[in-house]
């Protein structure tokens, strides 16, 4: 399981960007385990929703998530410290499940994976661009 947190002005995510992820979980390539959005209000309140509760108001209607409740104080501290007031954040709490695919895969014919290192998307993103 892995913890992702996207962060974004308003309270609305972007329309494409939800379809983006639906599209993902729709391959089969992403199973989505927990959903929690929260908001910085103007006055500088944390407003914290869990799924069922926001999916609508936070533009994530038709989204499912196949557990719940995974997300969880700590990861929702790391918003709550940087999260700028009139901005929100979704964390998404989800399975690499073509991961799970392949490793099942590799185990049937006999191997298995030796290593799995995730890089930091900041460090990606700098090599993608040539700048390492």
């Amino acid at each position: 399981m892995e913890v992702l947190i996207l962060t974004f002005p308003g309270e609305r995510v972007d329309p494409l960007a939800v379809e983006a992820l639906r599209g993902v979980v729709d391959m089969g390539d992403v199973t989505l385990l927990d959903i929690v959005f929260a908001t910085r209000e103007a006055n500088g309140d944390l407003r914290v929703v869990e799924f069922a509760d926001g999916a609508d108001t936070f533009g994530f209607g038709g989204v499912e998530i196949a557990e719940g409740e995974l997300v969880n104080d700590e990861d929702i501290a790391v918003v709550a410290d940087a999260l700028a007031p009139g901005h929100s954040a979704v964390l998404i709490a989800y399975e690499n499940t073509w991961v799970r695919r392949v490793s099942e895969a590799i185990r049937d014919a006999g191997g298995q994976v030796a290593l799995h290192v995730l890089i930091p998307s900041e460090a990606a993103d700098d090599v993608l661009r040539g700048n390492p």
